[in-house]
């Protein structure tokens, strides 16, 4: 049984979790309309999973894995998590740091960690730091330059974290440096469900991520309804300053796995989170004046269900039975265009192909301006670009609609499921690959023209370019391709 709740919609030198949301587009020009060998770059042999969007900065490359393939003197594999900084010129590996697996994670009431989907949060980066959801339902952070530039602290215990035979032996400088971690399943009592599966949002020093709380490991109720859904830790600290307070987890379908975005329509801020209830909340941002001693709750601006009339009237479904009707929770990421907010709804892949939907939303009050049920389920976050939305769903459509108008221009049936990655938009093309290893490029515009169609060696998830690059990560790796004028 081999599948994760995290998609990777992300577009070229934004961080996932950045203003508006991951929209998938680029402005790189020169992509390849094709993949052939004799325009590989370079390429680096990963894990056996990888679910999170590689970011750029100033010259290296971080992204999330698991520890399957580690090569690591000290540290033994566990199947846990393991997040890597690479050189983007070459590949080469500047540090790594090992999450080992939570082995309480996989009693009762506990069901996550089952799968060595390792780490499955694209990182939020800063200046100086990074930050991700954690295999182990801990939030982190961590130095970019790992124990290159020394140990800073204050955690300094990093060998006996990561595993080391000799908990108090020298770390290397390939190493990872953890500056610090948040506990949510000690500090909140948080039951992650499959796995902690979604990407921080930085806003200043504030830092919100989502709890990934969910079902027990028998399917049959949420663990701890009252665990938040959506926190925000400063981000200096790791304190927890606040939580959302709407009680989603007394609602929710399965799990929560959405990442939250941040805007700014007509003057006014927001927080957007999709929730496992299937509704969409906006939220007023945290201040600096809202730091107090104990957490605040964040003011809620509205909120939207995403499922139309009647998706409600029959209960949810799950792995066992597989209905195509019932409702479906969140769990790609909101993407604002113009003031307004697209998002999908879906199901674990597991749960099987089903009725879905696709909405657009005014930011500003939360009024539905259209909405599409041509949209099967879908864990994918929505590519818009030039007045056009694309967007695959389970069952294997890629669709492309109007983005003012919700009218569909085209459909394209891609053959297989797809869920691990969405949709990426640069150069005039359509990249978007399946879980039957398979890439398709196709021609952005609204006329469907298929480009090219090839193998991978493992199922892609969202393709991304940067500096005249274009980047392919798949589960087991990451191949990089040259422009059509170099690179």
């Amino acid at each position: 049984m081999k599948y994760v709740l995290v998609i990777c919609g992300l577009a070229a030198g934004m961080v996932w979790g950045a203003m508006d949301g991951p929209n998938g587009v680029s402005d790189e020009k020169d992509l390849p309309d094709e993949l052939r060998e004799a325009d590989l770059i370079w390429s680096v042999k990963l894990g056996t999973h990888q679910y999170s969007a590689p970011i750029f900065r100033d010259g290296r490359i971080y992204l999330g894995l698991n520890d399957v393939t580690m090569q690591h003197p000290s540290v033994r594999r566990t199947g846990g998590g393991l997040l890597m900084c690479l050189d983007e010129g070459t590949g080469d590996m500047v540090w790594q740091f090992a999450i080992p697996r939570y082995m309480e994670g996989t009693k009762p009431p506990f069901h996550f960690n089952h799968w060595r989907c390792g780490v499955c949060s694209t990182p939020a980066v800063d200046e100086k730091h990074m930050y991700i959801v954690g295999t182990r339902g801990e939030i982190l952070c961590l130095d970019r330059n790992g124990q290159a530039d020394g140990n800073d602290g204050p955690v300094t215990d990093e060998a006996a974290y990561m595993g080391y035979a000799d908990p108090t032996a020298e770390l290397a400088p390939t190493d990872g440096d953890m500056v610090w971690r948040y506990d949510m399943i000690k500090e909140l009592g948080v039951v992650p469900h499959d796995v902690c599966g979604s990407s921080p949002l930085l806003d200043g020093n504030f830092l919100y991520a989502c709890t990934s709380n969910g079902q027990d490991d028998k399917h049959e109720r949420v663990a701890n309804p009252l665990a938040p859904s959506l926190i925000v830790l400063d981000k200096r600290t790791g304190k927890l300053v606040a939580t959302d307070g709407e009680l989603i987890g007394e609602r929710l379908f399965h799990g929560l796995w959405s990442s939250p975005i941040m805007t700014t329509v007509k003057g006014q801020k927001m927080i957007l989170f999709g929730g496992g209830d299937g509704i969409l909340y906006a939220f007023e941002p945290l201040k600096p004046a809202d730091l107090n001693d104990k957490p605040v709750t964040l003011k809620k601006l509205w909120q939207r269900d995403c499922n139309p009339a009647g998706y409600r009237d029959k209960p949810c479904t799950g792995w066992r039975e597989k209905r195509p009707d019932g409702p479906s929770e969140i769990i790609a990421t909101p993407v604002v265009h113009e003031g307004r907010v697209y998002v999908a709804i879906g199901q674990s892949p597991i749960h099987g192909r089903g009725q879905g939907a696709l909405t657009c939303i005014d930011a500003v009050g939360g009024e539905i301006i259209w909405q599409s049920t041509l949209v099967d389920r879908s864990l994918c976050t929505v590519s818009i670009a030039d007045g056009l939305l694309y967007i695959a769903d389970l069952s294997g459509n890629l669709h492309c609609f109007d983005a003012a108008a919700g009218k569909r221009l085209w459909v394209h049936d891609l053959q297989q499921q797809v869920w691990s990655g969405s949709t990426f938009v640069a150069d005039g093309k359509v990249y978007v690959g399946t879980e039957g290893n398979k890439l398709w490029i196709l021609r952005a515009g609204p006329e469907k023209e298929v480009l090219w169609q090839g193998r991978t060696d493992s199922p892609p998830i969202t393709i991304t370019a940067s500096n005249g690059r274009l980047y392919v990560p798949t589960q087991r790796g990451l191949y990089v391709y040259k422009a059509k004028q170099g690179g």
